[in-house]
């Protein structure tokens, strides 16, 4: 996957990335089009660019109204059925919610709009009229005719069908596509969040499996992976919200491990081994000179230290990780789950002065959380 970063204007930026098999479907399409010539070629492929355009504003759309609410896009990523615009959280008040999915197909409506201006400006053209699309067959043939033919008019009614088919597709209420959610923000207006996301997940599950059986019967093997997606994605977002939920109103501060254990960063290798065997988690705070954080230390990493024959004077300092984010216990579970978060499974969590108070462990942060909660 290979990455180009797009800027709109000063006010938003976003990374958008291109998976590889994009590239294939590329070629793909320009060896289908090449019975036809070079233009043949050159039609497809601007066609097909064309359709990832507006795919990508369509994403555009999604993150933009989403940025209206304070919520950042960590990327976009095009794939060859479709994009992902990937918010750093989904918005919780149902209304945001629903204007944050219907703003990307209404990007479409107005790209249909505006391509429909255009076509109906153009004199000339010889066109039906719908009416005569939908009675006469000589009409809708003539139609046809045009959309396979490598010609701008051609080209004009390829991109506002396409742009009606995103419009009517992403609508299809299957949790979590679009549709899918602005079912859940209308549920959601009326029952609790979680049975919303619940009941929302089994009716796009309930989609999916109607997809999956048609795209089976005609063969349509894009369709029917596009069914497993949904079903996959929305049954793992509820399962995520299931998490999430029950983490709302919590800080760090009542789930930490308070009075962690900790290792100074000048502590030695062979004094290290001993003092690890009883240690209760897989990582564990590096301070300084009071208290004072500056790493954390997992124990897969003297594991290879020591497999690799590493100097019994190695330090803790030596080996220990910094990239790693220092967390304050004044901040909310939710936004740390929901954050992207690599590496380790344990943080370090420090008062305002940097001193360490506290370890959060993400395997234990749902039994924690649960005790808070009882408290």
């Amino acid at each position: 996957m290979w990455r180009r970063r797009l800027k709109l204007g000063t006010y938003f930026r976003i990374g958008v990335y291109v998976h590889w098999s994009f590239a294939l479907l590329v070629a793909y399409v320009a060896y289908a089009g090449y019975q036809d010539g070079v233009i043949g070629t050159v039609f497809g492929v601007t066609l097909l660019l064309g359709m990832f355009l507006c795919v990508t504003l369509h994403e555009y759309g999604h993150a933009l109204m989403a940025r209206r609410f304070g919520i950042e896009t960590l990327d976009i990523t095009l794939f060859p059925i479709g994009g992902v615009a990937r918010l750093m959280k989904i918005p919780r008040i149902p209304w945001q919610e629903f204007l944050v999915a219907v703003a990307g197909p209404a990007v479409n409506v107005v790209i249909l709009l505006i391509l429909g201006t255009v076509l109906w400006l153009l004199p000339g053209l010889g066109l039906p009229s719908l009416g005569e699309i939908l009675t006469e067959a000589e009409a809708g043939d003539r139609v046809i005719e045009v959309l396979n033919s490598p010609t701008p008019l051609g080209y004009l009614l390829s991109m506002m069908l396409i742009n009606t088919a995103l419009v009517l597709f992403n609508m299809i209420p299957a949790f979590p596509m679009d549709g899918g959610r602005v079912l859940r923000s209308v549920l959601a207006m009326g029952i609790e969040y979680r049975r919303a996301t619940r009941i929302a997940s089994y009716i796009g599950v309930l989609c999916a499996v109607v997809m999956g059986g048609l795209a089976l019967h005609h063969g349509a093997v894009t369709a029917g992976l596009i069914a497993v997606f949904i079903c996959y994605a929305g049954l793992s977002e509820a399962r995520q919200v299931d998490v999430i939920e029950p983490l709302r109103d919590l800080t760090i501060n009542d789930a930490m491990i308070h009075q962690p254990p900790r290792l100074p960063m000048d502590m030695e290798l062979d004094e290290l081994l001993p003092s690890l065997r009883s240690c209760p988690t897989t990582a564990v705070p590096v301070v300084g000179q009071d208290e004072f954080v500056v790493g954390i230390l997992a124990l897969e990493d003297v594991t290879e230290a020591v497999e690799r024959g590493a100097d019994p004077r190695t330090t803790v300092g030596q080996l220990a990780r910094y990239d790693a984010p220092v967390l304050s216990p004044d901040e909310s579970l939710e936004s740390v789950v929901t954050r992207p978060l690599e590496g380790c499974r344990q943080f370090a969590v420090a008062d305002a002065s940097g001193r360490l108070i506290g370890l959060l462990d993400l395997d234990t942060i749902r039994v924690r959380a649960g005790l808070a909660a009882q408290g």
